[in-house]
């Protein structure tokens, strides 16, 4: 058998977390983390070895959101490529 590690959710590295993700630009990323840190700090204020399912709904609904997000803008950023592709181009000719 393996040793087993028991690590402690100590409240500096929440902090330091929270730090973290607050620093990041706003966005999918930054609203998926913030999701599990809600979820995290909730479990560690009642003492249990894991969020609540409603917290862990909020996770889903946050990655959900953020994959929209992200196929939305690969999807306007293809209909740009076509655009320019197919708008024709000027050359201009200096003799």
């Amino acid at each position: 058998m393996y040793p087993t590690t028991v690590i402690t959710d100590l409240a500096d590295h929440r902090d330091l977390f929270r730090s973290s993700v607050a620093a990041l630009a706003p966005g999918p990323l930054r609203d998926v983390l913030t999701a599990v840190a809600y979820a995290r700090d909730e479990a560690a204020r009642v003492g249990a070895t894991t969020p609540s399912d409603d917290r862990w709904r909020a996770v889903v609904a946050a990655a959900e959101r953020a994959m929209v997000t992200a196929a939305e803008r690969a999807v306007v950023t293809a209909a740009e490529r076509a655009a320019q592709e197919t708008t024709p181009s000027v050359l201009r000719l200096v003799a």
